[in-house]
């Protein structure tokens, strides 16, 4: 009885500690007590690994410069940087070239002439163009940057996907043994006359239920390993001296204070991108108040008129009488706003999406944390005694399988939790833009245009 009441009072303690964590652990009953041990060691040795924060594996920066170096998004994204650099050379050439004619006529009098005409950009139609084209650069480098985040941000979602289907595919596995174990146990324990028939059955649709949730988890890893496969564009080898998926931290560290500032999200690629297409647009306003002013042409011409010399000056000026160009200046106004608009609209989302993914990261990180502290200590207490009182008999199947559900219930709940951390740790990186800074990767330098906020 004393036994029994100790038991209870570490159930009930249990289930007011927050979910577990994701060791490949549990109870075995049945099997000698150095398993158990061992499994618990796995759960201490899961805890001191994780006690510092944010230890990123080395292989982690690599795999998304891999993911990028295979990315058409990425690779197209570079072909468009090389595009608009060809397009900004263009912009800074003369926007005119030279005319040369000729001219003869053979009647009573030959005459022969030749001329030069060029057209002069009196209103400074070049430097509009140029201007254009740096901001369209700009825009597109920033674009660049975007395609890179989200990129990343992908395979890292998928990454999470698959490592939190892993640990539940294990959790599934040792479920099925452990509940395969009972029903050997159970048997042997009927032979002997200490169990009745209907323990027995207990114990065998217990272990159809793990065998059913195992094929189920199975099927959960190999849908989210494919989907990593798409994302990445790598194949993993099957052979097990291969290099396989990086690892991720299972300590998170909470963001500091200059991390959680109202303005960090600021310096997003696609903010910088909508801030260069305004100036874009407030750059084709000015282009296309410029179409509407004259360009003059100068000409030269000399040649002969039987034996006298011919030398003539021409200026041509355009005339605006018929189209003023006033329409289109009107819409490249209307046009800029419209763009303005737009970078409003993408500010206010970016802001509430930076607060909310923040919040998000906060609450999980901080439950993941109190988990870490005391959780998984609590878990081997269980197991521990668990084990024991299956052991000396003072526990029914029943009871046992209540228990022992319990116990990988909640580690299949820590795995979930750590997932949700590690989703929420990444959509606060990315909505801060410092995916790349936390990869320790170096970020491209991008120009980017301070334009208005909010």
């Amino acid at each position: 009885m004393l036994f029994t009441r100790i038991f209870y009072m570490g159930v009930c303690i249990c289930w007011l500690l927050p979910t577990a964590t994701v060791a490949d652990v549990g109870i075995s009953p049945g099997v000698s007590r150095i398993t158990d041990s061992t499994i618990i060691s796995t759960i201490i040795s899961t805890t001191s690994s994780t006690t510092g924060a944010d230890k990123i594996d080395p292989a982690l920066p690599a795999f998304i410069k891999q993911v990028w170096a295979e990315s058409p998004a990425v690779q197209g994204a570079q072909a468009a940087i090389e595009a608009a650099q060809a397009r900004r050379d263009g912009a800074g050439r003369p926007l005119h070239n030279p005319s040369l004619g000729l001219d003869a006529e053979r009647t009573n009098i030959n005459t022969g002439t030749i001329g030069l005409t060029q057209t002069l950009d009196w209103s400074d139609k070049q430097g509009a163009l140029v201007t254009i084209a740096k901001q369209e650069q700009q825009a597109i480098q920033a674009a660049f940057q975007e395609v890179r985040r989200s990129t990343a941000l992908e395979a890292l979602t998928a990454l999470v996907d698959f490592s939190t289907a892993r640990e539940m595919q294990k959790l599934a596995k040792h479920r099925m043994q452990l509940m395969q174990t009972l029903v050997d146990t159970a048997t042997q324990r009927q032979a002997a006359g200490d169990m009745q028939a209907l323990d027995v059955i207990l114990a065998q649709v217990a272990y159809s239920e793990a065998l059913m949730t195992q094929a189920e988890a199975e099927s959960t890893l190999s849908e989210a390993e494919a989907a990593l496969q798409a994302v990445s564009g790598l194949m993993q080898s099957p052979s097990p001296s291969s290099p396989q998926w990086p690892s991720l931290p299972s300590a998170l560290a909470l963001p500091s204070a200059q991390q959680t500032e109202s303005t960090t999200f600021e310096t997003l690629p696609k903010l910088a991108m909508l801030r260069s297409r305004m100036d874009v647009a407030r750059a084709r306003v000015n282009l296309a108040q410029k179409a509407g002013r004259s360009d003059p042409t100068l000409g030269i011409r000399a040649g002969r008129e039987d034996s006298e010399m011919l030398l003539g000056l021409s200026l041509e000026i355009p005339l605006f009488v018929r189209n003023s160009f006033k329409a289109e200046a009107r819409a490249a106004s209307h046009e800029a706003i419209a763009e303005e608009q737009v970078y409003r609209d993408a500010w206010r989302r970016a802001r509430a999406y930076f607060a909310g993914a923040l919040a998000r990261y906060q609450n999980t990180s901080r439950a993941w944390s109190v988990w870490l502290a005391g959780g998984q200590q609590a878990l081997r207490e269980q197991m521990s005694l668990l084990d024991q009182l299956w052991q000396v008999g003072e526990l029914s199947v029943t009871d046992y399988l209540i228990q022992a559900k319990q116990n990988i219930d909640t580690q299949e709940a820590a795995t979930r939790l750590l997932g949700e951390a590690r989703q929420a740790h990444f959509a606060w990186l990315a909505a801060s833009n410092q995916v790349e800074h936390w990869l320790g990767l170096a970020q491209h330098d991008i120009e980017t245009n301070s334009g208005e906020s909010k």
